[in-house]
């Protein structure tokens, strides 16, 4: 029954059952000591665009809501009201459509839409999907509530992996799954930097869990809550502790893994596309002492043909530390004039190199700057006591950075007050990224006192209540800040901490000071698949590691080659970084490595960039993921779900990492036919296995690469130096094309997106977005066409080539637009088709990027 009235109805006395629901099932119970007969649970029913079903209890309620037909939110509080559930900040939407319809059954206690089915079950929820068959996702109940925890328990039900759920580097990690181990968190107060034979590395809370069965029976779950929470997946009934007794969260179902992704994302957002400069090389060190250091790597690399498109400057450029010291310049956060002076200048130098930068900024403000009593005053620091106190929390236990104070981030006014008074003004010298360290935070007391949170009717001001969200507000502020003083400037920030929802922020996050170690670089490509479902597209490393922990000669070269292949492939950006106080090391890759293979693999990458940049416009529209792992679009492959070095770059193009130290790596093909990208002619057809590949060709390093069965891949025919003038607001097009096509029996698509590489416009619709389309049909003739829709208000000419793989198919005719045109020399310039390694290459010309193309093969 729907359509009523909202109004409740309740029921005096339900089953027993329920009142277990409550006050513990499963066997761990509420209090030991409870001599108190525990009252009847009260069910209450409110029909509504959104029903809710509401179980009340000795001072505990329990609502669930149907926010959409594949979608439930469960709340436990001690009061919850009717209406729109609370949601904490890391949830975009505050307002839910419901399901197209539900039917309610007051006497089973069953709410039903077409995807799922709730019912009470001797205490707990059971929650079935409906579609495509039906089956029970889970029971979800009340283990154990008190006045300071809950835990929640919920059952398995055949599941054989559990994904996401954060970041956690961990050595020898050879699968993503979770199950059958726990996932607790890094600290009592949750997100913190781990220390291990491999790393100082980043652990991050994003509690969003995918849960896969056989075939495709799939559900995820987003717990809502910013609490340090511990997820035990080791029996057959899981259990989820959280220390705060109020929380929310969401269960969903789809067709799949990219269904259940986008179906997180609705709610915590989906990524910003960066600048187009965030996808090329970005240098960096800890760190460069002042110009003439940066100006010397700059020189080499643009003297050996590396292209380059930023400078990462760290503590140095705002005159670096003085540990032990209030006296530090941590929080000044303007430029050391002495070793880096003109730097307005300056920067407008590098800009019309094609060089950006990117500037590190930290929480931490020393104790004898005039900015810490400024903020301090307002109560924009963490604070040791309550409103009106003014005493600032100083933090001197690990005072390598100095002494002093830690900007309070939930107060949106300390946000505001430190980007006017700072941000702005590198923002306007020409900085184009912001580097936040230290966010998790590294360095905090538990005494402290902050602005706080809303929290199920309260507002705690605790460290405890704001740790893991502290990052997350930090990177909220640069987003609102920035769109308020400089409307069109796109964040872009990179970040070592955060929480779930920090991505549409424009965060992109990297794992810390890892080592220099095969270990480390295998463990970073566990924690990206798991990432990359936890809703960030970008992921990085410090490529070739941080801390070379001893490691030097030919065992360095040959690791920074490999960690520098595999990152040119996967990471956004892509930041070689390592510490150099000493400057006695290196880390830019014409210096460190074997160059040649250096300069390949970032060729390869920056031609990419036509593909790489339209994924990233599909993370932003439609939620799609750029470098999922394999189960993202194989979940029924059992193998594929288990494989880390193996990835996908969006939808057509797989590869393997060279992550480990032979010759030769397995990269797992699932069933289909695959094309070697480097050596098209040879197509793999696989049943589902590994392919045993070469690492060396030719005396060079390389990844293997290979094309799903009906890719299209856009290119550019050479590498640029750079990606543009980062000042440059013009349409930026990708102006000598390649474009790589593998027909297939179904028809398959790719929409190559173009915009100003700079602005905010492209959210407005100011973009170029040509979508591509391929098909094969039975009699083995092959279709593509090109259709533009150029609302960016700008128009141009470019060079387009396309490069058919055939798999041994012969071609006799060619067609553009219903006319045969010649089949012209391969070494000439001259428009036409030619036989090229795999297939046929279609030379064009030079076209308008508004002009349709209709492509005909004929056998």
């Amino acid at each position: 029954m729907y359509g009523k009235t909202i109004q409740a109805r309740r029921w005096a006395a339900l089953t027993s059952a329920c009142c277990v629901l409550l006050a513990g099932c499963g066997g761990g119970g509420a209090s030991a000591a409870a001599p108190t007969p525990t009252p009847p649970a009260e069910a209450s029913y409110f029909p509504s665009a959104t029903p809710q079903l509401r179980l009340s209890q000795g001072g505990r309620q329990v609502m669930l809501t149907l926010v959409r037909d594949d979608m439930l939110h469960v709340a436990y509080s001690a009061q919850i009201e009717p209406g729109t559930p609370f949601m904490s900040p890391m949830v975009v939407p505050r307002n839910f459509s419901g399901p197209a319809s539900y039917t309610w059954d007051p006497d089973a206690k069953r709410l039903a839409t077409d995807a799922l089915l709730v019912e009470l079950d001797q205490g707990c929820w059971r929650i079935s999907a409906r579609q495509p068959e039906a089956r029970v996702l889970t029971r979800l109940c009340v283990q154990d509530w008190q006045a300071d925890r809950l835990r929640l328990a919920l059952s398995g039900e055949g599941a054989t992996e559990v994904l996401g759920l954060g970041e956690r580097l961990v050595s020898g990690s050879k699968s993503p799954s979770w199950l059958g181990a726990q996932r607790v968190p890094a600290s009592k107060y949750g997100n913190a930097m781990t220390y291990s034979d491999i790393s100082a590395s980043g652990d991050m809370q994003v509690p969003v869990a995918y849960v896969l069965g056989e075939g495709q029976r799939n559900w995820g779950l987003f717990v809502d809550s910013a609490y340090p929470l511990s997820f035990d997946f080791r029996a057959a009934i899981w259990t989820v502790d959280s220390p705060s007794p109020s929380l929310g969260l969401f269960l969903f179902t789809g067709a799949d893994l990219p269904d259940l992704r986008r179906d997180y994302l609705s709610l915590t957002g989906t990524p910003p596309v960066p600048p187009l400069k965030a996808f090329g090389l970005w240098i960096s060190e800890y760190g460069y002492d002042n110009w003439a250091e940066l100006d010397d790597k700059l020189a080499t690399l643009h003297g050996k043909g590396f292209p380059v498109d930023g400078a990462v400057l760290d503590l140095q450029w705002f005159g670096g530390i003085n540990s032990g010291s209030q006296s530090t310049s941590m929080g000044k956060l303007s430029w050391a004039t002495g070793k880096f002076p003109d730097p307005a200048a300056k920067l407008a130098a590098y800009a019309a190199n094609g060089v950006g930068t990117m500037l590190i900024e930290e929480s931490y403000i020393g104790g004898a700057l005039p900015e810490f009593r400024a903020l301090a005053d307002q109560r924009y620091l963490a604070m040791d006591c309550a409103p009106p106190c003014k005493d600032a929390t100083v933090y001197s236990s690990n005072p390598w950075w100095g002494i002093g104070g830690m900007i309070d981030w939930s107060n949106p006014g300390a946000g505001s007050w430190w980007h006017d008074a700072k941000r702005v003004a590198l923002i306007n010298d020409g900085v184009l990224g912001h580097w936040t360290d230290l966010g998790e935070p590294e360095m905090f007391s538990p005494s402290s006192q902050y602005f706080g949170i809303d929290w199920y009717g309260a507002h705690p001001t605790r460290h405890t209540d704001v740790h893991n969200l502290l990052n997350f507000f930090w990177s909220r502020s640069f987003a609102s800040d920035t769109a308020r003083t400089h409307p069109q400037r796109r964040p872009w920030i990179l970040s070592r901490s955060g929480a779930a929802g920090s991505q549409r922020f424009g965060v992109a996050t990297w794992s810390g000071d890892v080592q220099s170690s095969f270990a480390a670089l295998g463990a970073q490509m566990t924690a990206q698949a798991n990432m990359s479902l936890s809703g960030f597209d970008y992921y990085g490393s410090d490529v070739g590691g941080f801390d070379r922990a001893g490691m030097s000669g030919a065992p360095l070269s040959k690791l920074y080659t490999r960690w520098f292949a595999t990152s040119a492939l996967l990471d956004v950006p892509l930041r070689p970084h390592v510490q150099n106080l000493c400057n006695c090391t290196e880390t830019a890759p014409d210096r460190i490595g074997d160059a040649a293979s250096n300069l390949a693999a970032l060729k390869l990458r920056y031609r990419l960039v036509p593909y790489l940049y339209s994924l990233a416009h599909a993370a932003h529209d439609q939620g799609e993921a750029m470098f999922p792992p394999l189960a993202y679009y194989f979940q029924q492959d059992k193998q594929a779900r288990r494989v880390v070095t193996t990835k996908m770059i969006g939808p057509w193009v797989l590869f393997g990492t060279p992550s480990g130290t032979d010759a030769t790596m397995g990269v797992y093909l699932p069933a289909g036919a695959w094309t070697d990208f480097y050596a098209p002619a040879r197509r793999v057809a696989s049943q589902g296995a590994f392919s045993q590949e070469s690492l060396l060709v030719a005396d060079q390093l390389r990844a293997p690469i290979f094309m799903r069965e009906g890719a299209i891949v856009p290119m550019l025919r050479d590498a640029p130096g750079h990606l543009g003038d980062p000042r440059d607001r013009a349409m930026h097009w990708f102006d000598d094309m390649l474009v790589r096509i593998v027909p297939a029996a179904t028809e398959s698509h790719f929409t190559l997106v173009e915009d100003d590489g700079i602005t905010r416009g492209y959210e407005a619709g100011l973009s170029a977005r040509t979508t591509m389309t391929t098909q094969r049909n039975a009699a083995g003739e092959v279709r593509f066409t090109l259709r533009p829709d150029n609302r960016s208000g700008a128009t141009a000419t470019r060079k387009l080539a396309l490069e058919f793989l055939l798999g041994g198919n012969s071609v006799r005719e060619v067609r553009v637009g219903g006319a045969v045109v010649p089949q012209v020399d391969a070494a000439g310039t001259s428009v036409g088709w030619f036989v090229s390694e795999g297939g046929i290459t279609l030379r064009l010309g030079e076209r308008s990027v508004d002009e349709a193309i209709d492509v005909a093969l004929m056998p």
